[in-house]
């Protein structure tokens, strides 16, 4: 079993970032891959991470499309962009 070392105090509050995002909404991590092959990760309402690509679902609504930045998610045709949180 590996040995650890106790932080020193602070560092934990120091490397940990707060969000004032709405926790029972879909919530953009990040995004990887490039143009064409863009997958998205996000933070699902129960709390689970799901990693998305264009066409899949999430919930009632589908992922219509994945820039660089943001995703679309949306059903029957209406969409709405979802960007990471702060950005």
């Amino acid at each position: 079993m590996a040995q650890t070392t106790p932080l020193p105090p602070g560092v934990a509050q120091e490397a940990t970032e707060h969000t004032r995002a709405n926790l029972d909404r879909v919530i953009l991590l990040g995004i990887v891959g490039r143009e064409g092959a863009r997958r998205a990760l996000l933070r699902l309402p129960g709390g689970r991470v799901a990693r998305v690509s264009k066409g899949d679902r999430v919930g009632r609504q589908t992922v219509y499309a994945i820039d660089d930045t943001r995703i679309a998610l949306g059903q029957n045709g209406r969409a709405r962009w979802v960007s990471i949180p702060g950005r």
